[in-house]
């Protein structure tokens, strides 16, 4: 059962990345110009206008090491809300655990990041920022990563299949959770007042933004915070997910 599943998972992700692609001749460089876009306007407005991110060494790199940490997330949660209603005719056409569909979805973009990352180190080794031998923690940094991302993705997808307003609405939220998480900013380095600074560690992404930046551009051990953030929220969200998408599956395939 569990060898069909992962099969299941495979193919629909390979048919996600198919079908996104299809027709598009820069292909996979777009989950990478994406973020270079955005790292070169927000790079030029907090060192050049607003000077925000001058006190960092190549503050770019620290921006674009954030930004495809965010991307994945965001775009993972986004192509989930809708990838129950975007297969009706998958779903009643044949038996299959339905769950695979928003998992694929994350699935996909993982493929994304992996290959993203191996580009932002390049350009870290490039200009310097050498990882420790803890790197290794990125692994299970990144695994707790994606599991967290499903079960969020599992959720909105149910959601959205009752109230359609959900996918409107996480847009709105994607971009105010965007600002209150450590993207454009970084922790513990005094650029933020300790008490919003505290609060901002109890943002589920936070401590694995920590741990990547801290990984790969600072070049040293995420702190504990990081880790308990980590496991904690990916494990009461995929929890949650599972739960939800297992409770709602029944009445989800009859409302499609």
């Amino acid at each position: 059962m569990t060898g069909n599943w992962g099969l299941m998972l495979s193919g629909l992700a390979a048919k996600e990345l198919k079908v996104r692609y299809k027709r598009s001749l820069l292909g996979f460089t777009w989950f990478l110009l994406k973020p270079l876009f955005q790292t070169a306007v927000f790079a030029v407005v907090f060192t050049r206008i607003i000077r925000f991110g001058g006190s960092l060494r190549h503050y770019a790199l620290f921006l674009f090491t954030g930004l495809l940490v965010w991307n994945f997330f965001s775009s993972s949660i986004s192509a989930a809300t809708t990838s129950l209603l975007d297969n009706v005719r998958l779903i009643r056409s044949i038996r299959f655990p339905r769950a695979a569909l928003p998992a694929s979805s994350v699935a996909a973009n993982a493929v994304h990041l992996m290959l993203s990352l191996l580009v932002v180190e390049a350009l870290l080794l490039a200009y310097g920022h050498y990882p420790p031998v803890s790197v290794v923690l990125l692994i299970p940094a990144l695994a707790l990563l994606l599991a967290m991302t499903t079960g969020l993705s599992l959720m909105v997808s149910v959601w959205n299949v009752y109230y359609r307003d959900v996918s409107l609405l996480l847009e709105v939220l994607l971009l105010a959770w965007f600002y209150a998480s450590p993207v454009i900013y970084p922790l513990g380095q005094g650029m933020l007042p300790p008490s919003i600074e505290a609060a901002l560690r109890f943002n589920p992404v936070s401590g694995f933004l920590e741990a990547v930046q801290s990984l790969l551009y600072f070049g040293r051990t995420p702190p504990t915070w990081s880790w308990i953030s980590m496991v904690c929220w990916s494990a009461v969200l995929l929890a949650g997910g599972l739960a939800v998408f297992r409770r709602s599956e029944p009445a989800v395939v009859k409302e499609l």
